[in-house]
This record gives C-alpha cells, sequence and structure tokens, in this order.
C-alpha cells in the first residue's frame, strides 16, 4: 500500500474545464488524539488507539486514490462512484459506517463566480474531503491547526463543521460585495446610462448561481444538524446548525439583493421612459413653433405674380413681425400649459431669444449625447 500512495503522489491533476494550471495531486494527513493534531507523513490509515482520528485531504480528484481509500477506510462502493461524477447540487446521503457529503464552495477567480465542487465522506474515526484545488476554508483551517492552541474540535463530524463556519463566515464579504455593486447600479440607473441593463444582467447571473448552490446546501446543514448518525456527536450537530442559520441568512440577503436588482431595471426603464418623454416634448415645441413660420414662409415665397404687400416698402419687416409675433404667443402659450418654463418680467429683456434658441438647439444636443454615451458603451466594451 505504501508502494501505491507514492506512485499517486508523483502524478500531476488539471481540472477539466476550468482553465487552472496543473497542481500536483498530493494527499495530505492529520492525526487528532488527546494532544492535538499532527501531520502524519506516511500513507492514510484508520488509527490504530480507539480514541484517535484521521483527516485525509485530497487534493486532486484522482479515481484510483479515491477508490483505494475506499478500501482503506471501508467507504460505501456506490458514494465512492457517485463522487467521480460532477454534481450540479449538493447533497448528503447517510450509510451504515460512513455519511456521504457534497458540498460547494466559492470562487472568484478569473473575475467570474463559481461554485466548486468538495466531496466529504465522515466516519466515526475518519474525515475525507477531496477536491480538485485549492479552497479558502481549507486552507485556513489548516492554517489555524498551524497556531497554538489548534482547533477547538474532538471528533471528524465537529471538524467539517468548523470547516463549514469557516467557509459561511466568508460568504457575508461577498454578498456586500454584490449589495455594493446593486447600489451603485442604481446611480446608472437614475441617470439612464445604457451600461446599466449589461451590468445588472451580469450581477443578477451571479446571485442566481450562488443562490442556486446555497439553497440545497442549506437543507444539507440542516439534515446534518438533525442526523443520529454514530459519525455525528452533539458537538458537530451545534455547529452545523449555526451554519444552516448562517445559510438562511445569506439566502435572504441573496433574495433582497435580486429585488434590488428587479428595482434597479425598472428604474433605468422609468429614466429612458422619461429621457424619451423629454425628448418627444422638445420636439413637439420645436414643431409647433417653426410650423406657423415655414406655413408664412411658404406663403410668401410663391412664384406668382401678385402677392399681397410685395410692393410695399415695409412689406419683409411686416412679415418679420408677425413671425415674431407668433412665436411669443406661441411660446407663452406654452409656458402657461407648462411645456416649457416661464420667464420672470425682469428676466424677459435678457432672455427674449434665448428661449427659442434652446428649443432650436435640443434636438442636436439629444443626438450629440446619445453619441456620447454610445462612444462610452463602447469604450467600455
Amino acid at each position: 500500500m505504501n508502494a501505491v500512495f507514492r506512485v499517486i503522489h508523483r502524478r500531476h491533476y488539471r481540472p477539466v474545464g476550468t482553465g487552472l494550471p496543473i497542481i500536483r495531486h498530493v494527499i495530505h494527513v492529520y492525526r487528532w488524539d488527546r494532544n492535538g493534531a499532527t501531520r502524519v507523513d506516511g500513507p492514510p490509515a484508520v488509527p490504530d488507539a480507539p480514541e484517535e482520528w484521521v483527516w485525509v485531504d485530497v487534493v486532486g480528484e484522482d479515481p484510483d486514490t479515491v477508490r483505494r481509500l475506499g478500501e482503506v477506510f471501508a467507504l460505501d462502493a456506490a458514494a465512492l462512484e457517485e463522487s467521480f461524477v460532477e454534481t450540479n447540487l449538493p447533497l448528503v446521503e447517510e450509510h451504515l459506517d460512513d455519511i456521504f457529503v457534497v458540498l460547494h464552495g466559492f470562487s472568484t477567480a478569473g473575475q467570474r463566480l463559481s461554485t466548486p465542487e468538495i466531496d466529504v465522506f465522515i466516519g466515526t474515526r475518519f474525515l475525507i474531503t477531496v477536491r480538485d484545488g485549492p479552497r479558502g476554508a481549507i486552507e485556513a483551517v489548516k492554517e489555524r491547526m498551524a497556531e497554538e492552541g489548534g482547533l477547538p474540535v474532538s471528533s471528524p463530524a465537529s471538524l467539517l463543521g468548523f470547516m463549514a463556519l469557516v467557509a459561511g463566515r466568508r460568504y457575508a464579504p461577498l454578498i456586500g460585495e454584490l449589495e455594493r455593486q446593486a447600489d451603485a447600479l442604481e446611480e446608472m440607473a437614475i441617470n439612464g446610462d445604457p451600461q446599466t441593463v449589461v451590468e445588472v444582467h451580469a450581477l443578477r447571473r451571479d446571485v442566481i448561481y450562488l443562490r442556486r448552490a446555497l439553497a440545497p446546501q442549506f437543507e444539507v446543514y440542516q439534515d446534518l444538524s438533525e442526523s443520529t448518525h454514530p459519525a455525528m456527536d452533539d458537538e458537530a450537530r451545534q455547529m452545523l446548525a449555526r451554519v444552516a442559520l448562517l445559510h438562511q441568512r445569506s439566502l435572504a440577503a441573496l433574495e433582497a439583493g435580486r429585488a434590488l436588482l428587479n428595482s434597479v431595471v425598472e428604474t433605468y426603464r422609468g429614466a429612458v421612459a422619461d429621457q424619451t418623454n423629454e425628448i418627444v416634448r422638445v420636439l413637439t415645441v420645436f414643431s409647433a413653433i417653426l410650423l406657423p413660420l415655414t406655413l408664412i414662409a411658404g406663403l410668401w415665397g410663391m412664384n406668382f405674380a401678385e402677392i399681397p404687400g410685395e410692393e410695399l416698402e415695409w412689406g419683409f419687416w411686416g412679415i418679420v413681425g408677425l413671425m415674431a409675433t407668433l412665436v411669443i404667443g406661441i411660446w407663452i402659450y406654452f409656458s402657461r400649459r407648462g411645456f416649457i418654463g416661464a420667464p420672470r418680467l425682469r428676466e424677459l429683456p435678457r432672455s427674449l431669444g434665448l428661449g427659442l434658441y434652446n428649443i432650436g438647439t435640443a434636438p442636436i444636443r439629444v443626438v450629440t449625447g446619445g453619441i456620447r454615451s454610445l462612444g462610452r458603451s463602447d469604450s467600455d466594451d
């Protein structure tokens, strides 16, 4: 058996479809006794003393290694074969001598959220964890083991509970970051930024992806906290109950975050609708003012032999005065209806012609703003 495990230690493993670099296939063994945990350099085996137990941490899901561990620790054959399958959801299966658990952590490597799988076998005198790469919670537990005082655990199941507590507390900063990004998206939505929809859909995907793993995992921890299997003790059940409570709170926060993202989308749609209404209002006022001026210019610009007022010296200025009177009249009408802001009387001399200028240049400003926003979107992409 020693020769077999020495060969396995020299293997290399790359997680399929993850894009991660090649990592060395390793097995870490820790033995617990009355004095605490110690690192074991030899092959994994069931301890001889009844009060001792081991934790076997396998980095790299190699079927030969897991089958060999199954022979050493008498694991359930069906659970072994199921551990080779990439399952999408956490689960727990209780067997006569052990418990098989599938859990999910989370990783933000490559700027994408993922929930890698961890297979766990729990017995009365052993804990076996099988993973395809580094996991923050497990590495944090190993660092705690190296500290003075070690870990406050007394059984394999309580060790799993401690790992689950460490992992569950790491969800809070992640959910807090999701909420912070949702708040930032709300500001973008109020401003009608077209990038809002893309960001909301990306964040909503992460929320749904994380919730899809946490919801069944909450049920797994709840079932373990109520289990009467010989491998479970009171200390482990209490820890796992706390973990289930942490997951329940995380799920409630994710549900609130999803509702916030939905409100962000509605806010964005409302802001875009307001912008559209503003554009339509500006163009309507612009068209209403230009329509009578265009009609008058068209009537007096026709090529007939006799046009009324053509021979009058003041004819041209009379037509200009008529146009100016119509512009002021229409402007006052729209101001009283609330379509455009009405200036104060003392500001009227300074504002004459300014309103028409603003109305006339509004379509240009709208088009220019649209081009700028498209430019920002392209640069962000």
